[in-house]
């Protein structure tokens, strides 16, 4: 009889929020408790917006089993931080090339003013999935300004997708933790 296996999972949470708090700390938050209710143990990280956060989130990402990016929407793309952040995660030139996010398994949690920016969060995808080769969630979670109340608490339909996108995040967590396959995929160079 084998030995039980760790089931927890460890999630980085990252606020790429400029200002901090507000709509995408709720979002993040409603994400990051689903994934704490599926059993994950979380860290957080606000990146600010001096970049101070950058290097504790460097610090944590390599031993994340799972991330989530948080982000609000700044002309049809992700804020200043999380690009800075993204700039400075490694990644090897040797082949195939090497990544804390390589073969990691990643959410997206955007917000914005209205649903005019609902595909933005595409262009992270493809930079996630295809230059660092983690495993990005389908669909991302973006939540409009009338997708939260008065008191920044989420709004269903998006309350409903901020819990599933927190349970799934660890699922696939752990379901690449048994798949060698999967998380040996890496980025052509």
């Amino acid at each position: 009889m084998s030995a039980p296996t760790d089931q927890t999972v460890s999630v980085l949470a990252i606020d790429a929020s400029p200002t901090g708090g507000g709509h995408t700390r709720a979002a993040l938050d409603a994400v990051s408790s689903a994934a704490v209710g599926a059993g994950a143990r979380l860290d957080a990280v606000v990146l600010g917006e001096d970049g101070a956060g950058i290097g504790p989130a460097l610090d944590v990402l390599a031993s994340s089993d799972a991330v989530v990016f948080a982000s609000p929407v700044y002309r049809a793309s992700f804020a200043a931080p999380l690009k800075r952040l993204l700039d400075a995660v490694p990644r090897s030139v040797e082949q195939p090339p090497e990544s804390p996010l390589s073969g990691k398994a990643v959410a997206i949690v955007y917000t914005g003013a209205s649903n005019h920016h609902f595909l933005a969060p595409d262009s992270l995808r493809s930079v996630l999935a295809g230059f660092f080769a983690a495993h990005v969630l389908p669909p991302a979670l973006y939540v409009p300004r009338e997708g939260f109340d008065e008191s920044l608490a989420l709004r269903d339909p998006y309350g409903d997708q901020a819990r599933l996108q927190g349970a799934a995040l660890v699922e696939l967590a752990r379901a690449l933790r048994h798949s060698p396959i999967l998380r040996s995929l890496r980025p052509q160079a």
